[in-house]
């Protein structure tokens, strides 16, 4: 199986990513960790932004959990399948090629990746949708999507290990 990405950044660097060393199942056990990062992630959003009614205020509008988590499925599920898969195909190519040690420390080297990766992703982002946005609204954002990276590779992880027991 063979797909190929062409990634152009403001029309200056065009970089063809072609991916030929993952096999089907491979690439299921990808489309399955996206499709568990975004619901573990919204269910982890909409729990941290919940406002229980007994510490609500009169007369203002608060979100339900069914809300929260509905909307950030609709808004972050398609970044976990279309950023997130070819990313993190590239950060395991990397990590393959750069890291054949121990175990503990492939961890720990996919680990940074993975957290840089979400980290750059939140600033890139934020900073071509506004460039005039304030320091503090790209922290928040960075550490968001800092979670999601993590959320993403350990579970990646998980499913690894769940397909060996299997196989």
């Amino acid at each position: 199986m063979t797909a190929h990405f062409l990634v152009q950044l403001k029309g200056q660097f065009t970089a063809l990513i072609s991916i030929t060393d993952f096999s089907g199942c491979e690439m299921m056990k990808r489309f399955i960790t996206a499709a568990l990062s975004a619901v573990l992630f919204a269910t982890i959003f909409s729990w941290f932004f919940f406002v229980p009614s007994s510490q609500r205020e009169p007369n203002v509008y608060y979100s339900s959990f069914s809300e929260t988590f509905t909307l950030v499925i609709i808004y972050a599920g398609p970044v976990f399948f279309l950023v997130g898969l070819p990313l993190s195909i590239f950060i395991d190519k990397l990590d393959a090629k750069f890291n054949k040690d121990l175990k503990w420390t492939r961890y720990f080297f996919g680990l940074g990746l993975y957290s840089l990766a979400g980290i750059l992703f939140g600033v890139v982002f934020l900073s071509l949708l506004n460039p005039n946005i304030y320091l503090e609204d790209v922290f928040s954002f960075s550490l968001c999507c800092f979670i999601a990276s993590t959320i993403y590779y350990h579970l990646l992880l998980s499913v690894s290990k769940i397909n060996l027991l299997f196989n």
